[in-house]
């Protein structure tokens, strides 16, 4: 896809059919952002919706989101005025549909761009020719960055644009767009565009800035492309540099913290790890590890090419590597030991083979995180023990490995790399945990399964049936058993208590946390229930449990930590009430009842959303980090969010007809929230915009997480 650049004030002039300034048609007035509300930030909602009808009359009048460019005489080129199009990432898709319809006899658009600073954000201007043939839109697409000063000019051949799928062809154009976040791109909040004098041009201009084709990646992942563009920026992370508390309450349309609240990390945010010092590291989309020293300066490090992709293509035989790497199926987390070595978990398949290239792999670092082995796990579903607060003897090993065979029924189990003399691993057997299980699958929450303790690993794991005298409403039983490592052998498993109200839904696993004293404290998760809570009466022991306690009400995929006060900690996707579905926070003080949940993010529209949360806490100071998609991998969508959607990701519509289909035709949504006739139509799309707050606190507040959060300190110095 071609390229160019700049901070911008965009123009764009030509002789428009021989017509002097003062004799311009209605479309060249349009174009030339002459015309109030010719230009909109919105989709035409009320072609179709009257206003209040639309979900976002509750908190936004439709002018206001549609009004994102502004006539302004600051930067002008053309005529009176010129369009300021800011505040990107509130407002990242402007458009036109005053334009002509035929532009068959031209063969270039010119335009101006004025830039106050190089912020280096890519932009795409898109030509809408919508095709016959798809069922989706189909555009001519030519991008842009934003790095340079000043006015601009650009004449865009047409043979600069590139097609995206089928166009119909230049003389026939329904609509000229901007497009910030298109692509999964994260719009910079501090570029300001003026536009002015868009015309086209009958001559044949060479391009004025060469362009180049978009990156093509190797491989093919669930998360959006890491951009190390952004790391160490030098504009602030949030307004004026002041912090930004939660509760986070999301806006019309998909307006999440970059839109509302300005977020703009010098880091891809990411699940936080800690080494046993404390130390931070980020690990993002599986193979992006980041950190920060002492001057707030981040490093990136990408493990992917020198990595994984040659052990996948010379080792595995791949030959279209995938990642799985939204954290619904592999573990996001970095795990150390006491001498310093650090382990991560891989799930990748081959695209060009079918499911049973599935493989889980084992990466080691042995020197602070630069170099890498890999090792092949028996099975593709992993996970590790996590650090929870006072499980330090995960430390005095390679970490505990437990594992799934993901077929009906599944089956569990568990593994300890052992390291060798000169370091390297060697992986042990498996050991059966369990059959007819719930695998052992990170999805949201960060449930933690395993605690180590001495020679002894703690174990808790839910089974998918109907225990004799139960009914299948009693839910999900859940049992907890301890490992002996030096004879490989299992105790005999404690029954600690059901989840939910069906004993086949795969949703209600366990977590498993100790405290100071060593009692073992478990959350049984429910799938918009509450949770159960119970913990031993004996530390470092499963033979006894207290009655299991319902605690709030609606809750899903809690994980479970706790701090050196022996508070409790958990994060769960709430939908009560009103079927909303917020990440809320459950805090339990050392000899209290469970307190009242605490939204931290709050969406705005009910039906369903997932987040694939992570939390986790820091071993040294028991802040407590938060991480999450805010823009879902899954929508119920009505017709006015399906139209606003695919607006902001315009790229993601041939997805979302291909979904949900009935005799080869798309069966779209219909109405918006109180509209009749109205019917939600459920899709899967990228999940995006990771996001991780910090409570340093105890749990009292939280906040956007900044590189301050993430800076190196006296106490970690010295540690690999």
């Amino acid at each position: 896809m071609p390229k160019s650049t700049a901070f911008i004030v965009l123009f764009v002039c030509c002789a428009w059919c021989g017509r002097a300034a003062g004799q311009a048609t209605p479309e060249q007035a349009a174009m030339d952002f002459e015309v109030e509300g010719a230009w909109r930030t919105a989709p035409d909602l009320l072609e179709e919706f009257d206003e209040a009808d639309l979900w976002s009359t509750r908190t936004i009048p439709f002018k206001d989101l549609a009004g994102g460019l502004t006539l302004s005489t600051e930067h002008v080129k053309s005529g009176r005025f010129a369009g300021k199009w800011s505040d990107h990432p509130r407002y990242p898709t402007l458009h036109t549909r005053r334009v002509p319809r035929d532009w068959g006899s031209f063969s270039a658009l010119r335009f101006w761009a004025y830039s106050q600073e190089p912020t280096h954000e890519k932009i795409t201007l898109a030509v809408e020719s919508d095709s016959p043939e798809t069922a989706w839109k189909d555009y001519f697409l030519y991008t842009f960055v934003v790095d340079w000063t000043g006015w601009k000019e650009f004449a865009v051949p047409f043979t600069d644009f590139t097609a995206y799928e089928k166009p119909a062809g230049w003389p026939q154009v329904g609509a000229v767009c901007f497009f910030a976040k298109i692509f999964d791109r994260q719009p910079n909040p501090y570029t300001v565009l003026y536009l002015d004098g868009l015309k086209l041009d009958s001559s044949a201009p060479t391009s004025t800035v060469p362009s180049s084709p978009v990156a093509q990646t190797t491989h093919t992942s669930q998360a959006p492309e890491f951009d190390p563009g952004i790391l160490n920026h030098p504009y602030p992370e949030t307004p004026g540099g002041q912090p930004v508390y939660a509760p986070i309450r999301y806006q019309p349309y998909f307006k999440a913290e970059r839109a509302l609240h300005g977020y703009f990390p010098r880091f891809q945010p990411g699940v936080v790890s800690f080494c046993p010092q404390g130390k931070p590291y980020l690990q993002y989309g599986s193979y992006i590890l980041e950190s920060c020293d002492e001057r707030g300066h981040w490093t990136g490090r990408n493990l992917l090419k020198d990595v994984i992709e040659p052990y996948a293509r010379e080792t595995l035989k791949f030959e279209a590597l995938h990642v799985a790497n939204m954290g619904a199926g592999n573990d996001a987390s970095i795990r150390f030991d006491k001498d310093g070595d650090a382990y991560m978990l891989c799930y990748v398949s081959d695209a060009a083979k079918d499911w049973r290239s599935r493989t889980g792999l084992l990466l080691h670092s042995r020197d602070g995180l630069k170099t890498w082995s890999v090792y092949r796990l028996a099975h593709y579903m992993a996970r590790f023990e996590k650090f929870v607060g006072h499980n330090h003897d995960c430390l005095s090993r390679p970490p505990v490995i437990l594992q799934s065979q993901y077929f009906a029924p599944t089956t569990n189990f568990i593994t300890i790399p052992e390291k060798q003399a000169d370091g390297t691993l060697v992986i042990p057997p498996l050991t059966k945990v369990a059959e007819e299980a719930i695998p052992f699958i990170p999805h949201s929450g960060e449930a933690n399964n395993a605690v180590t303790h001495g020679d002894k690993v703690f174990l808790v794991f839910a089974q998918l049936r109907v225990l004799p005298g139960r009914r299948q409403e009693d839910g999900v039983p859940n049992y907890a058993m301890a490992f002996d490592l030096k004879t490989r052998t299992f105790s005999d498993p404690a029954l600690l208590g059901f989840g939910g109200i069906n004993a086949k839904d795969d949703h209600n696993w366990p977590s498993l946390a100790a405290d100071g004293k060593g009692i073992l404290h478990v959350v049984i998760n429910g799938h918009h229930n509450p949770f159960m809570y119970t913990h031993s009466t004996r530390p470092w022991s499963i033979a006894e449990w207290t009655p299991p306690v319902a605690v709030a009400k609606g809750t899903s995929y809690c994980g479970l930590v706790c701090d050196k006060n022996d508070t409790l900690y958990a994060v769960s996707r709430d939908s009560d009430p009103g079927y909303y579905f917020r990440l809320s926070l459950h805090r339990k003080k050392a000899g209290q009842p469970w307190e009242e949940p605490k939204h931290l993010v709050v969406p705005f529209k009910p039906y369903y959303a997932i987040y694939y949360h992570k939390l986790t806490i820091d071993p040294v100071t028991d802040r407590l980090f938060l991480s999450y998609w805010s823009q879902s991998a899954s929508e119920c969508l009505f017709k006015d969010e399906y139209l606003a959607y695919l607006y902001t990701w315009p790229d993601r519509e041939k997805s979302f007809k291909t979904q949900n289909t009935e005799d080869g035709q798309a069966r779209l949504p219909l109405g918006t929230y109180r509209v009749q006739p109205r019917k939600y139509q459920f899709y899967s799309a990228p999940p995006s915009e990771m996001t991780t707050l910090v409570s340093d606190d105890r749990g009292e507040r939280w906040r956007l997480a900044v590189t301050d959060d993430f800076r190196d300190a006296p106490q970690w110095t010295g540690r690999r």
